[in-house]
């Protein structure tokens, strides 16, 4: 990647196991309300003034490719600090390599406004062990820079040379530029590579650069036409930019050139026998139903083996431990978990294959094929005749669902015939997530007694489960009930435990005393489930000039029942929808003796809210209508 910090990820990208995913939790903060909870409004969020920038750039790197398919780069930056934040960012500059690599700094030099020039010393260059990843050990190294006298106006300039060592096994090279946000203009950038082989190159959103090839393909130069400035402030949370210039360099565009060679290792460690421990819960499981077989060995490998990426021996790219090395350590990365999957259900008589993916919320379609563009590895599999996106790696099993972080993207199969082909891994159709029926009955002093009952499955599901598991059943209550009323007390939640396997659906019983159910309001009643919210956020989003893409999670399908007991409505009974490509949205109440009946329902039908959706005339108008419905159900009731 193009990108700042870290300077050296300018390399090809050579993914091992990625850092773990976190769960964050979602619950419901009001009676109505749904686990889909979007970011607070960001005031003022758009692209920065180029005139805002803390530092300017300029770049310059030349690559040589090697026969052996390793890299030479050298690499010539210049900055200068505009703002005082830019000093901050140069503070301390670090460049992680594994050790198989070998870096050398050819200089460093400040120069301030004055002329005065104070050249990087020795001793502000050191060399050590980079501090291990998470839930990972290895043998990288951290070269890092201190340069001296920092002030707005200085510039930094110095002249890196890294050696890339050829991944094991790797015959292929890709070669990515990202020009994702950062806080940097670029006054200028030149790239050059040049290959010993043709090169192809493929390129998304390059407007402003120009990138030739020579005549014989072997050398591919990206330069930059004037100034380029590409930074977001005041973002929601749950967004990002999906689109920037990229620029893709390889010498192969077949999936088969990149990964046959990987497709041939992992054949030939899973032609040897499974290893005793995984043998016995595959003789164990024989004659059962393929999804009970196919549970039970995610159960056993997350019982029995712990996540860690274990790089100490040698850097081992994409290359697994065999299936004997696994079990006898005890524990594995992505590859390995995944190999060991692959393994035992190839012997349990489950087509299984394992795929390499790129994981996390987002995921580009990739310009050309290589290892740049994966960062996991997981397993398809043929269950009962459905296909099964199956992650050993996760502390949760959850049949029949593809996982947020590997839907709409595409994967690289490793066939048992050693062909490589490319998949693409499917949006995970929208299902009743949540369905809740709630009693609650009012009483003259604000107050209300609430019974609610409700059915949770999916992704909310397997999020409260992932509190429990690391902040204790005990807290995951504590926010059940923070959500149950706007002031909650005596409140008391009755469920099962849960555990790695996540059921269809799980029943939760919740009571509780809310003491600020209602407003008095000249001896009326205002009820107030504030569903408008949502709304509200969408029309702040385009007021307010932002500019990334919102992040959804998974389609799904949300249901409430209500019931005021003891309330009389002063309005009429109403119903009223909103239908879109994003959004439906159902809302009917109903009154009799008893009290006042709401039925509401949600489909979200997208993972992503794109700007250029949400800024549409078309999108205006479900908010417009959504908002109304909404508003409707904030209403003066009699006691």
């Amino acid at each position: 990647m193009a990108r700042l910090l870290p300077h050296l990820s300018t390399h090809p990208a050579r993914r091992g196991a990625p850092a773990k995913n976190g769960f964050p939790m979602r619950f419901p903060v009001s009676l109505l309300s749904t686990t889909l909870v979007l970011a607070g409004p960001a005031a003022l969020a758009a692209r920065q003034p180029a005139e805002e920038a803390p530092l300017a750039l300029k770049a310059s790197i030349s690559c040589r490719h090697n026969a052996d398919n390793s890299l030479d780069c050298t690499t010539r930056n210049q900055f200068t600090i505009l703002k005082p934040a830019g000093k901050e960012f140069l503070s301390r500059i670090d460049f992680t390599y594994p050790d198989t690599d070998k870096l050398e700094v050819l200089g460093g030099e400040v120069r301030q406004q004055d002329g005065k020039v104070v050249k990087l010393e020795k001793s502000q260059v050191e060399t050590r062990a980079a501090p291990n990843p998470y839930a990972g050990v290895s043998r990288d190294k951290q070269t890092w820079l201190a340069f001296p006298e920092l002030a707005v106006g200085s510039v930094v300039s110095y002249q890196v040379r890294h050696h890339i060592a050829a991944p094991p096994l790797s015959r292929e090279l890709l070669y990515r530029l990202d020009f994702d946000p950062e806080p940097v203009r670029y006054d200028s950038y030149h790239f050059e590579l040049d290959s010993p082989r043709p090169l192809l190159w493929r390129a998304e959103a390059m407007e402003g650069f120009q990138t030739a090839a020579s005549a014989d393909g072997k050398r591919i130069t990206v330069d930059q036409h004037g100034s380029r400035y590409l930074n977001l402030t005041n973002e929601w949370s749950n967004s990002a930019l999906r689109r920037w210039p990229r620029l893709s360099i390889a010498t192969s565009d077949s999936p088969q050139q990149h990964f046959g060679v990987y497709a041939e290792r992992y054949n030939a460690i899973l032609a040897a026998p499974l290893p005793p421990g995984a043998a016995a819960v595959v003789e164990q499981q024989r004659g059962k139903p393929a999804a009970q077989q196919v549970a039970a060995f995610m159960q056993h490998i997350n019982s029995h083996y712990r996540y860690l990426n274990d790089q100490r021996l040698a850097e081992r790219g994409l290359v697994p431990f065999t299936l004997a090395e696994i079990e006898q350590h005890g524990y594995g990365d992505c590859k390995d978990l995944a190999t060991l999957l692959t393994a035992m259900l190839r012997r349990a008589g489950i087509a299984a294959e394992p795929a390499l993916v790129f994981r996390g919320n987002f995921a580009q379609q990739p310009l050309l094929p290589g290892l740049g563009t994966v960062n996991h590895m997981i397993v398809r599999a043929q269950v009962d005749g459905k296909t099964e996106w199956l992650d050993a790696t996760n502390p949760f099993f959850a049949a029949g669902r593809i996982m947020p972080d590997l839907q709409e993207r595409a994967t690289y199969l490793m066939g048992d015939d050693g062909k490589v082909r490319q998949d693409f891994i499917p949006l995970q159709a929208a299902t009743l997530s949540s369905s809740v029926k709630r009693v609650e009955t009012l009483k003259r002093d604000s107050s209300a007694r609430i019974v609610s009952q409700s059915l949770l499955a999916g992704w909310p599901l397997i999020e409260m489960t992932m509190q429990d598991r690391y902040q204790g059943s005990s807290g995951t209550d504590q926010n059940i009930c923070r959500g149950l009323g706007n002031q909650t007390q005596n409140c008391k939640v009755a469920r099962a435990a849960t555990g790695f396997l996540i059921p269809e659906r799980y029943p939760i019983q919740i009571s509780g005393d809310d003491t600020r159910a209602l407003e008095k309001i000249s001896g009326l009643y205002l009820y107030d489930p504030r569903l408008e919210s949502r709304w509200n956020d969408f029309d702040n989003y385009r007021a307010n000039g932002n500019q990334a893409d919102v992040y959804l999670g998974d389609p799904e399908i949300m249901e409430r029942s209500l019931e005021l007991k003891g309330a009389k409505a002063i309005q009429p009974p109403f119903s009223c929808q909103a239908r879109s490509p994003w959004f439906d949205l159902d809302l009917k109440q109903t009154a009799d003796a008893s009290g006042v009946r709401y039925q509401y329902r949600l489909s979200s039908k997208v993972r992503w809210l794109s700007h250029d959706d949400i800024v549409s005339p078309e999108f205006a108008a479900l908010s417009r209508q959504a908002r109304a419905c909404a508003t409707q159900v904030r209403q003066i009731l009699k006691l």
